[in-house]
């Protein structure tokens, strides 16, 4: 009997260090008691790992009263926002169930201030339904969930990697030159995205359900519309998206304020604006902002003249 006690006890050493390592790390501030790793060091890493669980467990440590929702564009333009203040619930290549999911997420953690959700035609859509989100909450839902998550592994492995080292580690680089991802955003996305174009009642429910909420709760809630290059707004000609675009217009100013960037102007026009042809530039980001939060006239239509408190 004890021989077998030793043996058992010998085989979980290796998961007792791995658990012990996770703690002393903790790449995405599970724990939130270990200081060994700097945030700069952790941000780096894992948030590209899994922006996901690095922005819900990075609000739930921080809670604050105004957030941001949305996908790679939304979280574009909250990198010119004051981080004190606003939380980013934004991910690339979220889904529009996504945001629903975060929104009421964060509502039962912190009382809502503002509310700024950032979509587009591609998202309302009732096939994009992706679901990252609900992963990411039942992966936090106790700390060995947490440690044996792949995210977690991989994140805290890279992590160790690069304090070895003294290295950088690049993650999700691309080897394209501009130019050569700018065509194959036009040769893929619109194809992945409008070729299958279905009216989302379901998704219309859930934002009605938020709008009445954040009526209800004087909370500011505010739609925008990214702008897209005049490149990919053309390549969106040969589907059929003009009844839908409509009905998606009217739905979202049926349900609060909202402000349209995605029309042919001086921003969507200049190629110098844009990153490739779905993402703006850090400079276009911070006149949206401005026009958004501040009130400053940019190029926006539907817009308010109510500025955000």
């Amino acid at each position: 009997m004890k021989r077998f006690l030793i043996n058992i006890l010998i085989l979980a050493i290796p998961l007792i260090v791995y658990l012990m390592i996770i703690v002393v790390v903790d790449p995405f501030n599970y724990l939130n008691v270990s200081k060994l790793v700097d945030d700069s060091v952790k941000f780096e890493i894992s948030q590209e790992v899994s922006p996901h669980m690095y922005k819900l467990l990075d609000f739930e440590n921080n809670p604050r009263g105004k957030i941001v929702l949305g996908d790679s564009r939304s979280n574009g333009l909250y990198h010119c926002m004051d981080s004190t203040q606003w939380a980013n619930l934004a991910y690339g290549g979220g889904s529009l169930k996504e945001m629903v999911q975060s929104f009421w997420w964060a509502a039962e953690i912190q009382k809502l201030d503002t509310v700024l959700i950032g979509m587009d035609l591609n998202l309302y859509n009732k096939y994009n339904k992706r679901f990252y989100v609900e992963e990411t909450i039942e992966a936090q839902n106790n700390f060995f969930s947490y440690a044996f998550n792949k995210n977690i592994f991989r994140s805290t492995y890279m992590i160790l990697k690069s304090l070895v080292s003294k290295q950088k580690i690049s993650i999700n680089e691309t080897s394209m030159t501009k130019e050569e991802f700018w065509q194959f955003q036009l040769n893929e996305t619109p194809e992945k995205f409008y070729k299958k174009i279905t009216y989302p009642d379901n998704y219309y429910s859930n934002l009605l359900d938020i709008s009445e909420y954040c009526s209800e709760n004087n909370v500011t809630l505010i739609f925008w519309i990214p702008p897209t290059h005049i490149d990919f707004q053309n390549s969106l000609e040969k589907y059929n998206i003009a009844k839908p675009k409509q009905k998606f217009l009217e739905d979202l100013m049926s349900l609060s304020e909202l402000y349209d960037y995605n029309y042919p102007n001086e921003i969507t026009m200049d190629d110098e604006c844009f990153r490739d042809p779905l993402h703006f530039s850090h400079d276009v980001a911070i006149r949206i902002r401005e026009e958004l939060i501040e009130g400053k006239p940019f190029v926006a239509i539907h817009s308010v003249s109510a500025i955000i408190p």
